[in-house]
């Protein structure tokens, strides 16, 4: 049988990441890999970066004058000019890393046009920010005019920065256009905000051929607060890769319960504090970490220092794959109490390491771990008798943790590239 030929649009890709979107994006295209011809086009990634399988395109070193003629160059300034958005738009609005305020492209003298200055809005150090619309623009016309030189079947969409050039690439070559949703608007600002990331979402979702949401959880968000009907919608819950745990052991006596991801609303570190101060009423041989960076950082450092919990809490700060793990061998109890969490694969390499999990039921990792323990976000009382009764009782916490190990043998890469397999051969 031949092999579906998919032209992938991404935006994050390791060791680049803010999320877990680059992660996701990676291991499926990995797994992928084996039954599919994939070119995946990227605004930027690390030159050393190798996909055996996957014909990695890297938008930033491109040598743009062979792709337009003179006159486009001058039509994509004159639209970036026109549609300049001047806020961040940012889909983690805690992405850390330097904002840069770069000029418009700049038309010099008669036809003259200044092709770095393109080039240089896909080599930032951050692909977000201020000025993350003109960056869309640049890889949505450069995305349309590689993709003359691509044989494909099928357009797969990661996220609502590649959105608008899947829309593009749809109306030119007339090929099914899926969309892959890892977060959305309403997880990271609330079912309140509908301003232009919400209307991009929105619009991709009603033109995609089929919509692969990473839970059911964010299935029903897509039906219930976009107006999607569920027929269109296929789940395909992430995967991860394997990894050796191992065990380190910490610089002080007590044991340890973990948070871990982006500062931010969305991932509810005030409600770990709240957790945290509720535990120590109850079991004082504990300490607290809380690993990340974000835009309440600064909050979640004063809120501490001045609480009960203050010198039993420690900031890392972000950290690397690395530094994750080395986190992750010395943790017992890992928490994650977000507001809304379409996945959440930092409670699944909790897992991996052997650690009990207390996460909130509004999580895609709620899905496919059964050992889980899970709760409102906002029921910091109960979270808090869980990690307690993990912390206290070392039969009942052996227990998770061999649960845990089982829901592991389910949750892979593999399995899930053959779901998008099958939607590819649908389609």
């Amino acid at each position: 049988m031949q092999k579906p030929k998919i032209l992938m649009l991404g935006w994050e890709f390791p060791p680049a990441i803010s999320g877990g979107l680059g992660v996701a994006c990676y291991g499926l295209c990995k797994a992928l890999s084996r039954t599919c011809d994939i070119h995946l086009i990227l605004p930027r990634v690390d030159p050393e970066i190798v996909l055996p399988g996957v014909n990695i395109i890297n938008l930033s070193t491109l040598e743009i004058k062979e792709y337009f003629t003179k006159k486009e160059l001058l039509s994509l300034t004159k639209v970036i000019k026109e549609e300049k958005v001047n806020f961040n738009i940012s889909p983690y609005p805690s992405t850390a890393g330097k904002i840069i305020s770069e000029k418009t492209i700049q038309v010099e003298k008669e036809l003259s046009i200044d092709i770095p200055q393109i080039k240089k809005g896909l080599q930032e150090d951050d692909l977000y920010g201020l000025n993350t619309y003109e960056k869309i623009v640049y890889y949505s016309d450069i995305v349309i005019k590689v993709a003359e030189q691509i044989e494909f079947d099928v357009i797969h969409a990661h996220d609502w920065i590649t959105f608008q050039a899947g829309i593009k690439l749809k109306e030119k070559f007339q090929k099914p256009f899926i969309i892959h949703i890892h977060s959305l608007n309403y997880d990271r600002l609330g079912p309140e905000e509908k301003g232009k990331v919400y209307e991009i979402e929105r619009n991709a979702m009603r033109l995609a051929d089929r919509i692969i949401a990473v839970s059911n959880y964010t299935a029903s968000i897509i039906v219930d607060h976009y107006k999607i009907k569920r027929n269109k919608i296929v789940v395909v819950h992430n995967g991860i890769d394997p990894v050796k745990p191992f065990k380190t052991g910490k610089n002080f006596p007590e044991k340890l319960v973990l948070f871990m991801g982006r500062i931010t609303l969305q991932k509810g570190p005030e409600y770990f504090l709240e957790t945290a101060y509720k535990v120590l009423q109850k079991y004082s041989n504990v300490r607290f970490a809380i690993a990340g960076t974000g835009d309440k950082l600064k909050q979640m450092l004063e809120d501490g220092n001045f609480s009960e919990v203050g010198n039993k809490l420690h900031f890392t700060g972000f950290l690397e794959r690395p530094e994750v793990h080395s986190l992750l061998s010395m943790t017992d109890v890992y928490c994650m109490p977000s507001l809304s969490e379409p996945f959440g694969l930092t409670a699944v390499e909790a897992v991996q390491f052997g650690i009990p999990v207390v996460i909130t039921n509004r999580s895609g990792a709620a899905e496919v771990l059964s050992s889980a323990l899970t709760a409102d976000f906002w029921d910091t009382e109960k979270m808090s008798e869980m990690i307690v009764k993990l912390l206290t009782n070392e039969n009942y916490y052996d227990s998770v943790v061999r649960r845990g190990q089982k829901d592991l043998k389910k949750i892979t890469w593999s399995k899930s590239a053959q779901q998008v397999v099958s939607l590819y051969r649908e389609l």
